[in-house]
């Protein structure tokens, strides 16, 4: 039995942006596997994994939404019986044994490439590749509609147990799934208090910034490569933990502060509205489950007054604590945000996550299970989505407190040597805020590594 549900904004975002056909914003999940793994325990545990979470059975359809036939009305979730995805089996072992990892991550590669169609299609696949008799590689690739980046740690952590166990597993099962998450979100859109709130909050919000051109000549994203923050020159959270503790700020308050300032000549105004990616995990009883819950907060950064970059900072911390005080459903966010248009909410978005230990090992059916790096280019051209930004920053720390990231640009307004000077002077800004913390944002652009 198929059951039919609302579908997210995201959902229906995605899903209009394409028309409901061929998309890759895709999400994949991998796991290294040493020792003598068996494929048939490997199915067991997809199937498994399938059983429990609705996501990795869920489509999207405008099928019969209005009580017909036709393609009308909303995109909507179908949540199908428990049939698990399709998973492939390929041997890169007769590759020289050096070249089998690079093998290996390139097919996984061309796996989180290869789009999916929305419309009434399976929206997620499965990979086993083999290096050798005692060396695998398992992934779950999905479509960004019914998985997101915590998804995929809540996918390895569950897979040991599952190829041990199988179905008589003991993991709890999950206490909500997408469709709950679809109910209480526009449940939420729907409430007079959260609209007034977010209206009157982002009144003179100022989401754009200047660039060569303007958002209203692109009709899709168009992405560059992801260019690594130049983040590795000994910048690590320890020397940013005084300026944390001195105005009581998060890791990504002081990542926000540093954004704004690096980007202060492109403003507008003195303010500067951000795009902040919220896993919105924070309560128990939703970190085991797998879906799209993930969604930008706005945050206004007030440059005015020509601040310190510590007093940046402490502005930029009370803005990020009233903006996660209170969920921000993306439908009112579109409707609250001046000048947006049909063009991206925030033309800058942020997104900082802690990582998981690549070494991290967990045991199981004598089989040593470990993460296995997924990070891939994002699709070359897609039509714009709520989800998207001109500019998208990707920073994340080790277990060790090690910085590193990525920005992803937008190729139709920002050519790779622009997107080069973003991604230097962010880098810049986070090296004179730990470094240099009195210094006022006036200054920074005089600076040697933040000049043009």
């Amino acid at each position: 039995m198929s059951t039919l549900y609302a579908a997210t904004h995201y959902q229906r975002s995605l899903y209009d942006a394409t028309g409901g056909q061929a998309s890759g914003v895709n999400v994949g999940a991998a796991v290294r596997m040493r020792g003598p793994a068996a494929p048939g325990r490997v199915r067991a545990a997809l199937d498994a994994l399938t059983a429990r979470h609705e996501a990795l059975r869920t489509t999207l359809t405008r099928q019969g939404t209005s009580g017909g036939t036709g393609d009308v009305g909303p995109a909507h979730q179908i949540v199908g019986d428990h049939a698990p995805p399709d998973l492939r089996e390929v041997s890169v072992a007769d590759v020289a044994e050096d070249q089998r990892e690079p093998a290996c991550a390139a097919l996984l590669q061309e796996e989180l490439r290869r789009p999916f169609v929305l419309a009434d299609s399976p929206l997620a696949r499965a990979v086993l590749v083999t290096l050798a008799d005692d060396d695998r590689v398992f992934a779950v690739i999905a479509h960004h509609a019914i998985m997101d980046g915590w998804s995929a740690g809540v996918i390895r952590d569950e897979l040991p147990h599952l190829y041990e166990h199988g179905a008589s597993a003991t993991l709890p099962p999950p206490a909500l799934h997408l469709a709950d998450y679809a109910v209480w979100e526009a449940e939420l859109a729907d409430d007079p208090a959260t609209q007034r709130h977010w209206h009157a909050a982002l009144a003179d919000a100022r989401p754009r910034l200047t660039f060569p051109h303007t958002v209203s000549d692109v009709g899709a994203v168009a992405r560059t490569t992801p260019r690594p923050l130049p983040l590795d020159h000994g910048l690590t959270l320890g020397a940013l933990h005084p300026l944390m503790a001195a105005e009581r700020a998060s890791v990504t308050a002081v990542l926000l502060a540093a954004l704004a300032a690096s980007l202060s000549d492109h403003a507008t105004n003195e303010r500067i509205t951000f795009g902040v990616m919220r896993s919105n995990r924070q309560q128990r009883d939703v970190r085991g489950t797998v879906g799209f819950l993930a969604g930008h907060v706005p945050v206004t950064v007030d440059l005015s007054g020509d601040p310190s970059c510590a007093t940046l900072v402490g502005r930029t911390a009370d803005a990020y604590d009233r903006a996660i005080s209170r969920p921000a459903p993306a439908g009112v966010l579109r409707e609250a945000l001046p000048d947006v248009g049909h063009g991206p909410l925030f033309d800058v978005s942020l997104n900082y996550s802690h990582g998981q230990q690549a070494d991290t090992v967990v045991t199981g059916a004598g089989v040593a299970f470990s993460p296995f790096d997924l990070a891939h280019e994002e699709p070359t051209d897609h039509p714009w989505w709520d989800g998207a930004s001109l500019l998208d920053f990707q920073v994340g720390s080790d277990p060790a407190g090690r910085l590193s990231g990525v920005l992803v640009a937008d190729a139709n307004m920002l050519g790779d040597p622009e997107a080069a000077g973003f991604a230097e002077r962010f880098a810049a800004a986070l090296r004179r805020f730990a470094d240099r913390p009195g210094d006022r944002i006036g200054d920074l652009g005089t600076a040697p590594e933040l000049a043009r």
